[in-house]
């Protein structure tokens, strides 16, 4: 991926971030946090932008092109191709000249949700959750023509305005999109990660269990029950904790400019030339 000087001089306070900008910096995330997970997803803005200015519309014939053309914009990534192992998305949102965050949640059991992190409610609530609910009933229609054995249907999906911080310009919007996915990004990794080391120290704990008193070593033979209630298990209102961005989880706008340049600049001297990002003086 090639970031212009143009690019590079958007990120300055009080300039808007660019398309290329915040691509950049949603496929860092995705290194960063869950580089070989294809659970957690970034889709592009080309991508997005597909799927929020397609105007809504369930006949076959313009289902079936929809898929084709979202299917061709992913044919690097392949993200839409098994979307049933997709647990979280990130889809950066922009119309009317603004940006805001949507996120795919798919939980087991229930509905999937979308949240919309929304920097500026206040004047573009309306418009930018029509923007939203467009771009995830069309993500919705795409699965199914990837998948047909999903249900879609507008009973199955929830849209959640999350209240979340605001700007306090009107240029800031997507700054404030790369901090959301950033602050949910760390989160959920750290979730995983937890997840995992509590899933090893149960089998230890396990196959320890197990050893100490099988019959061999004339220890008790209590069998382990598998069933039993692991304590490491989230909480439904811990889980939902995860999805909250707050004021004191805000990294502040030119705070977070800096963030995002110093991480194109440090990606762009990697000496792995799979993952080198050149910075150059397009136009």
């Amino acid at each position: 991926m090639t970031l212009s000087k143009t690019d590079i001089d958007a990120l300055k306070p009080g300039e808007w971030v660019t398309d290329d900008v915040i691509d950049f910096y949603f496929k860092y995330l995705k290194r960063k946090y869950f580089p070989d997970s294809k659970k957690y997803v970034y889709l592009p803005v080309t991508l997005t932008n597909l799927l929020t200015e397609r105007a809504l519309d369930s006949s076959p014939g313009y289902l079936k092109e929809l898929a084709s053309d979202a299917n061709a914009l992913d044919v690097k990534s392949q993200i839409l191709g098994q979307p049933r192992s997709i647990r979280v998305a990130f889809l950066p949102i922009f119309g009317d000249g603004h940006w805001s965050l949507l996120v795919y949640r798919n939980q087991k059991n229930k509905l999937p949700e979308f949240l919309h992190f929304n920097s500026h409610l206040n004047s573009t609530r309306e418009y930018h959750t029509q923007c939203a609910r467009t771009a995830l009933i069309n993500l919705l229609y795409v699965f199914r023509q990837n998948d047909p054995s999903m249900v879609i249907s507008k009973e199955s999906y929830k849209l959640v305005i999350k209240n979340c911080p605001q700007q306090t310009n009107g240029n800031d919007c997507g700054v404030f999109v790369c901090m959301y996915a950033y602050v949910l990004s760390s989160r959920l990794a750290k979730k995983e990660a937890k997840s995992r080391a509590s899933s090893m120290q149960d089998i230890i704990k396990r196959i320890s269990h197990v050893s100490f008193n099988s019959p061999e070593l004339h220890r008790s033979e209590q069998q382990l029950s598998f069933s039993q209630k692991n304590p490491n298990k989230d909480h439904p209102e811990r889980e939902e904790l995860l999805w909250k961005v707050k004021d004191k989880d805000v990294v502040l706008p030119d705070d977070m400019r800096a963030r995002i340049t110093n991480t194109i600049y440090h990606e762009s001297n990697l000496p792995n030339t799979r993952t080198k990002h050149v910075v150059t003086s397009r136009l």
